[in-house]
């Protein structure tokens, strides 16, 4: 298993990250934690290769070409992502290895766990329905696949071509949606990441650069005609907050 992440001045979590990627290493689960920098001037990289993690760097500021390069860099049979600020739950990646096993396959999508500064659960967003179609999916106007929680078999990233780096803010967004047009995926009902909320995450900037790339997903893989995306939309909204109510409380109040 291959855990990738990206990183730019990551210190201030860092060290409970690797930990709970460190802590996931068990008699079935090999793991590898890759780090991927762009030019950190805190320590990050030098910390990270302390701890034990594998180091590259990144010349593009652009952090969809840090998770091609960490992919294709990736020993294991499936890889995962996580933030500096982010954690692995305990348990996480033998769960994720022991469905992979028992089902076979090649994408596995799990709870994600928003938490706060201190690590305290602000409330689990749970996985979408394994039976909605990509178009469904690629009609909301954010992704429903937390990376965190998220893991792919490696052989499947070349197959889709990769991450799209003419993404910046939604690249796993539509890859995840390319990915369910392909085939389903596994839907694991316990939380397997802590997403650290604050605000500096960047899935927060709704900018006109992000709010252009959430256009062409919905565009280019939603249904046709703006009237079935927006309905779509609104009914994949309600079926995934209701699901998820505490954590869609905390997102609204976010």
């Amino acid at each position: 298993m291959s855990i990738v992440t990206p990183s730019l001045n990551g210190m201030d979590y860092l060290a409970e990250c690797i930990e709970s990627v460190r802590s996931q290493a068990s008699l079935s689960v090999d793991v590898e934690h890759i780090l991927v920098d762009g030019g950190s001037t805190d320590g990050t990289p030098e910390f990270a290769a302390a701890a034990g993690c594998t180091v590259l760097t990144r010349e593009e500021r652009n952090l969809t070409y840090a998770m091609n390069k960490g992919v294709r860099h990736a020993s294991g049979t499936l890889v995962g992502f996580l933030g500096c600020d982010d954690i692995l739950l305990p348990g996480a990646l033998d769960t994720v290895v022991r469905r992979y096993e028992r089902d076979g396959r090649r994408w596995l999508v799990g709870r994600c766990r928003w938490i706060d500064a201190r690590g305290r659960s602000k409330g689990d967003q749970k996985p979408p329905p394994n039976w909605l179609p990509s178009s469904v999916l690629a009609s909301l106007d954010w992704s429903p696949f937390p990376p965190i929680s998220t893991f792919t078999h490696r052989d499947f990233f070349a197959e889709l071509g990769w991450f799209d780096v003419w993404f910046y803010y939604a690249a796993d967004f539509e890859f995840y949606v390319r990915a369910r047009s392909l085939e389903p995926f596994s839907r694991i009902n316990r939380a397997l990441g802590g997403l650290r909320r604050h605000p500096y995450n960047t899935s927060k900037e709704r900018n006109t650069i992000h709010e252009a790339e959430i256009a062409a997903i919905n565009q280019g893989h939603g249904p046709p005609g703006s009237g079935a995306r927006t309905t779509y939309r609104y009914g994949a909204k309600l079926l995934m907050n209701g699901q998820s109510p505490r954590w869609m409380v905390q997102k609204r109040l976010a």
